[in-house]
């Protein structure tokens, strides 16, 4: 799996290009130099270039923007839109910093656009996540969201793509 976002970093020595998988180190820590800020996160073209995607964000209650689940499918599909060309599947709260769920993604990567691979991605996607306890919600709670947004998040995101389900 690429991990093809880089975090550019400036600070007193100057600029500084992280991989975003190296950036988030663990929950609370990311790897920030003193005096150190975030001035651009840098996408190449052939990342995003024919992908469709589609955001989900689970939250409790409006009144509060803290979410209990937050997902992103990304789809590219073949010309015919017939075959899931690469599917790209990230969370944030999924686990102890923002993560891609490799399992899901190499579930569907060069898979016919169906019911059966939404399923399989879905299903995949707990393979890859860690949420935790907290007052907000249980942990069995998130692995059921976590499946339940990257099956709707890859549906939609393959219908803004052209795809027929």
């Amino acid at each position: 799996m690429a991990y093809d976002a880089i975090v550019e970093l400036s600070g007193p020595e100057g600029v500084r290009l992280v991989p975003i998988q190296s950036f988030y180190i663990k929950a609370g820590k990311v790897d920030l130099r003193p005096g150190e800020i975030e001035t651009a996160i840098l996408i190449p073209q052939a990342s995003y270039s024919g992908y469709h995607g589609h955001y989900i964000k689970y939250a409790m209650r409006n009144a509060m923007d803290i979410a209990t689940c937050g997902c992103s499918a990304n789809a590219k599909l073949s010309p015919d839109g017939k075959t899931i060309v690469d599917a790209r599947l990230a969370y944030g709260v999924a686990g102890p910093v923002p993560m891609r769920a490799p399992s899901a993604e190499a579930a569907a990567r060069g898979k016919p656009v169906c019911r059966e691979t939404v399923e399989a991605f879905a299903k995949a996607a707990l393979d890859d996540v860690n949420p935790r306890t907290s007052w907000r919600a249980t942990r069995e709670f998130r692995l059921h969201l976590a499946e339940e947004l990257a099956r709707r998040a890859l549906t939609e995101a393959i219908k803004r793509s052209g795809g027929e389900l």
